[in-house]
């Protein structure tokens, strides 16, 4: 593991994603700069702090570029990893186990952790799933930002078993989301795998479940961030969530008119700063 973790340290420090590979549509008609849409990102800092930023099921490392890039004004060593399955076609999804998401975010923690001895790590709905899988086994961890991370999912049970029906009737689901007062369509929406295999779906699932599993072990401070008008996790997973954590500090923070995968949208840039200031508070 760590000789291939020195691997990885040498091609993030050459700032070296993954190779060039074709542009997919529904990406390409929303935007011009395709060329870092669907690739990871590092970006050196100057402070010799760390933070792993990790990104949704179906998503890319750009939801969460805006953010990387105004922690790396703040003097941070910023990572995003493009998770397995992630960034080209959803078929590429099939035959991907929750095991290998969790493999992707170990070597990459790893590869910053030989850089840096303080990491944070930071993740959006599943990548916040990831976040907490990855703290349970490394305590030396500085400090987590949880943002639309799920404890609970809206209807689960019942979506859990209509799932599993409609496994036997098709192989793919197209992606829906509900219209939202007060909010234009998500950027997540348009990077994102349109449809996606319902195999997948299940990963992820189990992904979310499991991560709740021993949150007692996690002492890292924690910052949960989500929307009220969140149309995939219940209202009552942050109370949960914050509840079960072993951290000494949890800072809770509720938004309002945003989708689940709020990070990437402009108008929500104004919590950079707050996520910020936590994680200045976490080393002061």
């Amino acid at each position: 593991m760590k000789k291939h973790a020195k691997k990885i340290a040498k091609k993030i420090a050459e700032n070296v994603g993954v190779r060039k590979k074709s542009i997919p549509q529904h990406i390409a008609q929303y935007y011009s700069d395709t060329e870092i849409v669907n690739k990871p990102f590092y970006f050196e800092g100057t402070n010799g702090k760390s933070i792993l930023l990790l990104h949704g099921w179906t998503s890319t490392p750009y939801e969460m570029r805006a953010l990387g890039e105004y922690l790396h004004k703040e003097g941070y060593t910023v990572y995003a990893p493009l998770l397995k399955g992630h960034g080209t076609k959803p078929e590429d999804l099939e035959g991907v186990l929750w095991q290998d998401w969790r493999r992707d975010v170990r070597e990459a923690y790893q590869a910053l952790h030989e850089r840096s001895e303080q990491v944070f790590v930071g993740g959006m709905s599943l990548g916040g799933s990831l976040a907490l899988h990855l703290a349970q086994s490394h305590p030396e961890i500085a400090g987590l930002i949880l943002m639309g991370t799920p404890y609970k999912m809206r209807y689960e049970h019942i979506g859990f078993y209509l799932t599993r029906l409609a496994m036997l009737l098709r192989t793919y689901k197209t992606k829906h989301y509900p219209k939202i007062i007060g909010s234009d369509m998500c950027m997540t929406q348009m990077i994102s795998y349109q449809r996606y295999p319902i195999k997948s779906a299940y990963e992820a699932f189990f992904a979310i479940k499991s991560s709740t599993l021993r949150l007692e072990k996690i002492t890292a401070p924690s910052m949960i961030i989500q929307s009220r008008d969140d149309h995939l996790v219940a209202r009552t997973s942050m109370k949960a969530l914050e509840k079960d954590l072993g951290s000494s500090y949890v800072k809770r923070r509720k938004i309002k008119n945003a989708y689940h995968n709020f990070i990437g949208d402009s108008k929500n840039h104004y919590l950079f700063p707050e996520i910020a200031q936590f994680l200045a508070q976490c080393t002061s």
